[in-house]
């Protein structure tokens, strides 16, 4: 039975000719890939454990060693693959902070109910205001993701309560 699993990283090719993989990051904290004893490395609906190890961080990106992928050949098939951590070890999280794909698919409402639209992404910027892409039923919004924006994150009802001005629905 597949566990249920939140990928971390993504795989981007191989680093050096003993089998390393140069990671992408799709954390908030790359540091977090020095604590794992085991990764899962996704390809679509299939997943692999593996151990992993080594770690190390080079140039932005985080370069993983895993168990019976030793040679660049090996870690040359794993490029594109996501790499996955059982969702009990994700790290712990804030008061008003949320895992994205967590968010990806809620509705959007405003505050009298009425739909805006669906969350599709979330986009990380070099900034310090990361910015909810939302489809419409006429386009793409951008919203940054601030509280004074998205007012409430139900879960439970699978929904964002939202107050937008009608400035940055119309950018």
């Amino acid at each position: 039975m597949k566990k249920e699993t939140m990928v971390i990283g993504k795989i981007l090719g191989a680093h050096g000719i003993r089998g390393e993989l140069k990671v992408y990051p799709l954390t908030d904290d790359p540091g977090r890939f020095y604590g794992l004893d085991t990764v899962y490395v996704q390809d679509g609906q299939k997943q692999e454990c593996c151990e992993v190890e080594l770690v190390r961080l080079h140039k932005g990106n985080v370069l993983l060693t895993l168990k019976g992928v030793s040679d660049r050949n090996q870690s040359e098939k794993l490029i594109g693959r996501t790499v996955a951590v059982d969702r009990e070890d994700a790290v712990a999280l804030e008061e008003d902070e949320y895992f994205i794909e967590d968010l990806i698919g809620l509705d959007v409402t405003d505050t009298d109910g009425a739909p805006v639209g669906v969350v599709k992404d979330v986009i990380q910027t070099a900034g310090s205001v990361d910015n909810i892409e939302i489809k419409t039923p006429e386009k793409l919004v951008y919203v940054p993701a601030r509280k004074v924006y998205f007012l409430k994150v139900d879960f439970e009802n699978k929904r964002i309560t939202a107050d937008i001005p009608e400035e940055l629905m119309n950018l």
